[in-house]
């Protein structure tokens, strides 16, 4: 059986324009944090408010996808696996 899928968006204010490191969105894939420039959802999804440990309350879109793809971003030529051009949800 297939682990279901859960995944929380919000914007990263540490943003920097023109810094392509600095992603314009976290994305949280089962509690694991990825940054890219573009979300495109193609799933049911809502907003919610959800407590972070050692932050405190974080608003997102939430959905649940059954399958995620990482577009790579070119400009980055080092290993960081978590860094995306965009990341489609469906």
């Amino acid at each position: 059986m297939r682990e279901s899928l859960s995944v929380k968006i919000r914007f990263n204010t540490y943003f920097k324009e023109g810094d392509s490191k600095v992603k314009e969105w976290r994305v949280l894939v089962n509690g694991v944090e990825y940054f890219c420039n573009h979300v495109t959802i193609n799933c049911p999804s809502k907003t919610t408010k959800d407590f972070i440990e050692g932050i405190g309350d974080k608003w997102h879109i939430s959905c649940e996808p059954k399958h995620i793809e990482y577009i790579k971003d070119e400009r980055i030529t080092d290993d960081s696996s978590t860094l995306f051009k965009e990341i489609i949800l469906s």
